[in-house]
């Protein structure tokens, strides 16, 4: 037994506010244990009730208990000692663990399964042998080897007698059930264990009524009912306990159930408490509290089990607390308030629950909207049974908004922590520092502060932490109220500290012994969002669940955000705001079949945005749909993008308000192209099918018309392509004739007005600096394309907006941002942001400075403090945890730094409190903005995408390169003495190159500042040869052979370089067979009848007059494989037995009736139509699919044996090398960013921690951070993404090859797709399929796991391609394909699934609408599957697209262009988190 002053046995905290009698059972044996001197390991689920069981064995025995909390920042010094330096001097502090083994107590170790490797053996020696060796060179002695009441000495060593009545007990979860690292053995051997398991349904519901007697015993039946048959899925153990009748059957059909996420031990307390202080809620509203199985990542199959039990004991899934509203709050004596809330037609009930050290402030409450009243009476209630609380929800629905009420209605003072993937302990908790005389000293942080002065702890974006981070380290405080402080302090729940006061001691004493008390006030609120769909792990696990009680906020319904608009902002006209729900309705429907659609989901923030918009400026509308959309739109994929215009268009319209986010030109543009891509699409027709429903074609100059209309066709589209290029450079000449003007005056220009600048109808007071050498100033050339956009930033600044400028590197921004400040006379800090960027030096910067340390302002609190504008630069680059807090900043005035101070809007300030000098607080200046430049999210930046996770609180406008007016004056004046032709071929040479970044053909976006780098070396040294000067720009990419050969044919059309040489395309068919020169053509007329099958050969027919219309010598043949080699070398149209025939019945060509295969020798086209493809007997379809077989088989066999034709591969590859280049390096950047290095703390060397410069002092080594990979032991194996290739290789893109060269570009997307994933299979794991007339499956191309391993298996690959699109069967199985495909991706477990159907758009052949197929798309919603429709003709394909859900149907007109397509459309869907 461990003696003492008793202060440190424990005082048993209650379990959710109630105090709870621990299993007998177990005490028994814990007891028996210690009288065996053997350390004990408790298992079970998570929650405190392990914990409980251990203090309630402790305080029974008498045992005096330290207690030490693992996480992944244990590290040796929580464990030995501590060091401090006092007076000049270094003294060692014992850990816990020393002071339990030296003073016999006993010590609790929780949550083994958090430590890192190589932790815990730290304790193996003091666990077996009760031996240790300590930092300050002392030793630990096993009891009886010296004397027990002293110490000894020897060799200037000191030898400490461990205590006989040390004893450890240890709490872990049992892994691989959950999250966490395995027992090093040698611990393991060293425990006894033992397994806790929940209480029996009928031991729980007897707890219950005995806690809470009131509550109605029916109700409560209902509910453990329920929560047991959860627990009982998927739990054999827990199966055992429902079934009363210990059927095997039964009990083995519900452990085959799925394992749902974990009701919490003892969690049916706080679900009694409320339904007994609050009697009309409804059972499933206090349930859905503390288990919010509503927002839950669950799988169908876990959501029906889930529903399924619900159902079973008729618990309603609650939509809100329906008969109680808020009726007032009031202050009730000291730190106490009552809540009044008003029970529909029944009166009022009351409540008393803790409050804040601030005023009650009740008005918050009515600006509320009536949705969001209720979410704020949960906390209430929550709040009134002791719960803290997580509110659950999407960025932008209101969470901080329901917390900052909270704690104005309850007189909070609100603590903000913004949480990050990489918190500490540390961080959470105390820091250390120094005092004036160079002591060491700790700090609370503002989470400590808050549970010491009752204040209310905001934990902002807790699923940002590490898995298991939240409840290792913060899990007794949010349980118990108490909490082992790195210091050495203890903090106990205030019911401890009263009673100890109670018995005489007082509070200097208690603070003397190293004890402080938590304030019974003392609140946390955590804010989240919602967990990831598709993920298997996600932050909301079982550990969580065991902490909050929560808040689920939907987004808010169209009429509460109108209401909320019309509020809050003085509209003539509501039209906008009603357009813009409208669009976010229509949008968040698309977005559930499309995600990439998600970041342009509109919050409510930027709804009051549009609103307070259009408040100061009615006239702005089109303005404040652009504002609304952010510039985020800017930079959308194009499909995305056009997808999002027609969704706002639509809206929009359905208000009255017609509106078109692109300029009048671009409309215009756009029109024409349609027009052109129409009447494209209807000469392609004629050419790809120029006899349907003909038997023959009678006209001759049609045939001759077929070549020469193809080569128009293509040479009409390189003059297209060409016709942008010509026009910028016809424009810049125009323009640089006018001598750099445009044809008219600016419309906009900057006005310096004295005391005001005005830009258009805008103005703005300037400032009078304090501090000019603030001011920024930098040389502006004041453009057009400038002005506008300085014209944009004006207007949101007078609206007090915080601002956000994205863009292309070298596209000017931070120009824009210091010619804005420059000339408003505005004074400026600046702040960097990198990868390695922290909280702490976002805040705060530590220095050391004569032994003291001290922490000197950030440039952002420097701005804040004195009113200045902080300019905040790469914001992409810094993690996105980093750059959270700026958005607590710009929206809500208030974040907490990491010395404890609070920066705070002055109106949130209670009265009394503006008049005083309080060092904790610092008010937010006027005058204080911020303006925060960053990169566009996604390739080639590969920064976080900024936008996405707190754009919407800024104006965002987007920075592009300037159109051709602006870039001629621009250019202009940087190079006055550059020729005016050499300006011209500059502006036409990099509109190609952006053309062809847009397009996707290269990789990179060459910007202004390349243009303007030119210009001025031109400009000082004309003589220089123009190649030399083109050198500076493209010598970072002439080392890519590949990119070298693209850029020069680039440069050569402008007259720089040489060209590429690139090799020319290869043709389609066989090879062994082509019409020879001076080739006849005989027709043969149908004579509608069939011919005898004598199997006798026919001889040469000659040639027949072309207009010989009385010829109806063709005959019908049965197909025959003689008849397939029956080719004299003439081009037959029409019935008869010849082999490279066409239109004709039996023979192998192309079209025809039941040709067996088909045979392209470069014939006419002739293709009948479905009806007189039947006008045949059936018996000659199935001949003709037997003889394919066989021909197909026989062509398959001579592959297998033909050599590797090394330049025909080339060919292929060569054709998509840029492509495949491009992936590769996007999908390795993609896998880079998932294995990018962290900051590894507590290291021994690498560089120094800014956070432990005071461990440093005092001897620490453990002070290093560095750059490497995470310790993975322990974590979730990481699944590929699992896709799936299907591609047509039908009959029709063999016949259609000869026209658009379809079948020869599929082939490249094959050589395309397995050439990107080489290497990369443990990310992506894929199999090819080829579909057509035989089957869905007709080619099994690249089984799963399998790809080809080398050139010459790739090769054959698409040799298989080309033989099968020959000899496969007429049909189409385009939708089993589909079905199959989706049906197969998911047989085996994986990250995420794709499906990729490619098809030729030929589906109204066979009957086969859009809106069934998109049915087969969709079916699964675990799968993404998408269609890539390559036609020719646009307009069929877009029908299809448009019948297909938005964002999964993509049309390639281009077949030249289809593995650009392919790419584009792969890194928007499958890379679309990552890049």
């Amino acid at each position: 037994m461990s003696s003492g002053t008793g202060l440190r046995v424990p005082w048993v905290p209650s379990v959710r506010g109630i105090p709870v009698e621990m299993n007998q059972r177990v005490l028994d044996w814990l007891r028996q244990k210690s009288r065996l001197r053997q350390d004990m390991f408790l298992l079970g689920d998570p929650g405190a009730h392990l914990r409980q069981v251990v203090l309630q064995f402790a305080a029974l025995e008498g045992y005096e208990v330290e207690y030490v909390g693992i996480t992944r920042d244990t590290n040796e010094a929580d464990l030995k000692q501590r060091r401090e330096i006092n007076d000049g001097h270094l003294k060692f502090h014992n850990s816990p663990a020393v002071e339990a083994a030296l003073r016999g107590r006993l010590l609790i170790l929780e949550g083994i399964e958090k430590a890192e490797r190589n932790v815990l053996p730290l304790l193996n020696n003091l666990l077996e042998n009760r031996e240790m060796s300590l930092e300050d060179g002392s030793f630990l002695m096993a009891p009886g080897r010296i004397p027990a009441d002293g110490e000894v000495s020897t060799g200037g060593r000191r030898l400490l007698p461990v205590s006989k009545d040390f004893l450890v007990v240890a709490i872990g979860l049992p892994v691989p059930k959950y999250p966490g690292s395995q027992l090093d053995p040698p611990l393991r051997s060293r425990f006894a264990g033992r397994t806790i398991h929940s209480l029996s349904p009928t031991d729980e519901l007897a707890l219950l009524q005995e806690v809470a007697p009131s509550a109605p015993k029916d109700i409560l039946q209902k509910l453990v009912g329920c929560i047991g048959s959860w627990r009982a899925s998927g739990d054999p153990h827990a199966a055992l306990g429902v079934v009363k009748s210990s059927s095997q059957k039964e009990v083995e059909a519900l452990t085959k159930g799925p394992r749902l996420p974990r009701f919490p031990e003892l969690g049916m307390l706080s679900v009694a408490r409320l339904i007994e202080l609050f009697p009309n809620l409804p059972a499933a509203a206090a349930l859905h509290s503390a288990f919010p199985f509503s927002a839950f990542n669950l799988t169908e199959h876990e959501s029906k089990t889930l529903n399924a039990a619900l159902n079973a004991y008729q618990l309603e899934i609650p939509t809100d607390r329906r008969g109680y509203s808020i009726d007032d709050v009031k202050e009730h004596g000291d730190r106490q308030a009552t809540i009044k809330l008003e029970l529909t037609g029944q009166g009022t009930v009351q409540a008393i629950c803790p409050k804040g050290s601030w005023p009650i402030d009740v008005n918050p409450i009515w600006q509320l909207t009536l949705a969001q009243r209720p979410l704020l009476l949960r906390m209430l209630q929550d709040h009134c049974i002791g719960m803290d609380i997580c509110i659950i929800g999407e960025r932008g629905v209101g969470k901080t908004i329901l917390a900052r009420t909270f704690a104005q209605v309850l007189g909070y003072r609100m603590y903000t922590i913004f949480c990050f993937r990489d918190m500490t302990s540390r961080d959470l908790t105390q820091r250390r520092g120094t005092d004036d005389r160079g002591n060491t000293t700790w700090h609370l942080s503002p989470l400590l502060e808050a549970a010491l002065t009752g204040g209310l702890a905001v934990l902002d974006g807790i699923h940002r932490l590490a898995t298991g981070a939240l409840a290792g380290s913060l899990g007794r405080l949010l349980c118990d109220r108490a909490f082992q402080l790195p210091s050495g302090e203890q903090l106990v729940p205030w019911a401890q500290w009263s009673h100890w006061l109670e018995k005489g001691k007082t509070e200097e004493e208690l603070r003397a012994s190293g004890f402080r008390p938590v304030h019974p006030a003392f609140r946390i609120v955590a804010t989240a969002e919602p967990p990831e769909s598709g993920k298997a792990r996600t932050w909301l696990d079982d550990e969580v669940l065991t902490l909050f009680h929560f808040t689920d906020v939907r987004p808010m319904q169209s009429k509460d955000q109108l209401k909320l608009v019309q509020s809050l902002c003085d509209l003539e006209d509501a039209k906008l705001v009603k357009g813009l729900i409208g669009y976010m309705q229509a949008l968040r429907k698309a977005a559930q079949a499309d995600p990439t659609l998600e970041p342009m989901l509109l919050s409510t923030r930027q709804l009051l945005h549009a609103g307070r918009h259009l408040e100061k400026r009615p006239g702005d509308v089109n303005e404040a749909i652009i504002g609304a959309l952010s510039a985020y739109f800017r930079f959308l994929p194009v499909l995305t993008r056009d997808s999002v215009s027609r969704l706002i268009k639509q809206a929009m319209q359905e208000v009255g308000i017609k509106v078109d986010l692109r300029s009048d030109e671009a409309v215009k543009e756009a029109n024409r192209k349609a027009a052109i891509a129409k009447q494209r699409g209807e000469r392609l027709r004629s050419l790809e099918d120029p006899a349907i429903g003909l038997r023959f074609s009678p006209n001759p100059r049609a045939e001759q018309g077929i070549s020469q209309e193809t080569l128009k066709l293509e040479q009409e589209a390189e003059q297209e392509r060409k016709r942008a290029q010509d026009n910028v450079m016809k424009e810049a000449s125009a323009v640089l004739k006018q001598d750099g003007k445009t044809a008219q005056e600016p419309i906009l220009q900057v006005r310096d007005m004295g005391n005001e600048i005005s830009i258009g109808d805008i103005s703005a007071t300037k400032r009078v600096p304090k501090q000019l050498e603030l001011v920024p100033q930098t040389h502006f050339v004041d453009i057009p394309q400038h002005v506008t956009a300085l014209r944009a930033m004006l207007i949101d600044w007078t609206l007090g907006r915080h601002l956000l400028l994205i863009g292309n590197q070298g596209v000017g921004k931070n120009k824009l941002a210091d010619r804005f400040l420059g000339m408003l006379q505005i004074e400026r800090e600046y702040l960097q942001l990198h990868r390695d960027t922290t909280v702490q030096s976002l805040t705060v910067q530590p220095v050391l400075r004569g032994g003291v340390v001290v922490y000197e302002d950030s440039p952002l609190v420097c701005a804040v403090r004195h009113g200045r504008v902080l300019v905040i630069d790469e914001a992409d680059k810094a993690p996105l945890e980093v750059v959270c807090i700026l958005k607590s900043l710009a929206e809500d005035g208030e974040f907490t730094l990491g010395d404890g101070r609070t920066v705070i809007q002055p109106s949130r300030m209670p009265p009394q409190l503006k008049c005083q000098e309080d060092p904790s607080l610092l008010p937010i200046a006027d005058g204080f903005r911020m303006i925060v430049l960053a990169n566009r999210p996604g390739f080639p930046f590969l920064g976080n995408d900024f936008y996405r996770e707190c754009g919407d609180v800024f104006a965002s406008h987007a920075v592009e390169n300037p159109d051709v007016a602006s870039e001629v004056e621009l250019l202009r004046s940087y190079g006055p003495s550059v020729p005016d032709d050499i300006i011209v071929k500059l502006l036409g040479l990099f509109s190609e190159l952006r053309r062809l970044f847009d397009a996707g053909m290269l990789a990179y976006p060459y910007s202004t500042r390349e243009l303007v780098h030119i210009i001025q070396h031109l400009d000082t040294f004309p003589d220089d040869d123009l190649e030399d000067v083109f050198s500076n720009v493209f010598s970072f990419d002439w080392h890519d052979r590949k990119l070298r050969e693209t850029l020069a044919d680039i440069l050569h059309g402008f007259g720089v370089g040489m060209g590429s040489g690139r090799a020319e395309p290869i043709r389609m068919g066989d090879v062994n067979k082509k019409l020879p020169e001076g080739f006849k053509t005989a027709r043969h007329w149908d004579s509608g009848n069939n011919a005898p099958d004598d199997r006798r050969m026919p001889g040469d027919v000659g040639t027949r007059d072309w207009d010989d219309k009385e010829d109806h010598s063709g005959m019908r043949h049965k197909p025959r494989r003689e008849l397939a080699d029956n080719w004299d070398g003439r081009e037959h149209l029409g019935e008869g037995p010849w082999a490279g025939g066409s239109g004709g019945t039996g023979g192998a060509g192309l079209g025809g009736r039941a040709g067996p295969m088909r045979q392209d020798v470069g014939q006419t086209m002739v293709i009948l139509s479905e009806e007189a493809q039947r006008d045949v007997p059936d018996e000659w379809h199935d001949i003709a699919k037997q003889l394919a077989n066989e021909a197909y088989a026989e062509r398959l066999q001579q592959l297998g044996m033909s050599a590797f034709d090394e330049q025909e591969y080339a060919a292929f590859r060569a054709a998509v090398a840029p492509q495949i280049d491009a992936m590769r390096i996007i999908l390795q950047s993609h896998e880079a960013k998932e294995r990018e290095r962290m900051w590894l703390k507590q290291q021994t060397h690498g560089e120094l921690d800014d956070t432990r410069i005071v461990d440093g002092i005092v001897g620490a080594r453990n002070i290093y951070t560095r750059r490497g990979e995470a310790d993975s032991l322990g974590q979730e194996q990481s699944l590929p993404k699992r896709i799936k290739f299907v591609l047509d290789v039908s009959g029709s893109m063999y016949t259609f090859n000869r026209i658009d060269r379809r079948l020869q570009r599929l082939q490249e997307v094959a050589i395309f797709i397995i050439e990107s994933f080489a290497g990369l299979e443990h990310k992506y794991e894929y199999s090819i399929v080829g579909h057509s007339g035989t089957a869905p499956e007709a080619e099994m191309l690249v089984p799963w796991g399998k790809p080809p391993a080398s050139a010459k298996e790739q090769l054959a690959l698409v040799r298989r391609m080309a033989a099968h699109a020959q000899y496969c069967h007429k049909g189409d199985h385009t939708l089993e394909a589909t079905d199959i495909a989706i049906k197969d991706v998911v047989k085996v477990p994986a990250d995420e699934y794709f499906v990729f159907i490619v098809s030729d758009a030929d589906l109204a052949r066979y009957g086969i609408t859009p809106e069934s197929w998109n049915q087969i798309l969709m079916q699964n919603q675990h799968v993404s599957a998408y269609a890539l429709l390559i036609s020719a003709n646009t307009n069929e394909a877009e029908q299809i697209r448009a019948g297909l859900a938005p964002g999964h149907g993509f049309v390639c007109d281009d077949n030249d262009l289809l593995a650009v397509t392919f790419k584009q459309i792969f890194q928007a869907t499958v890379l679309k988190h990552g890049s």
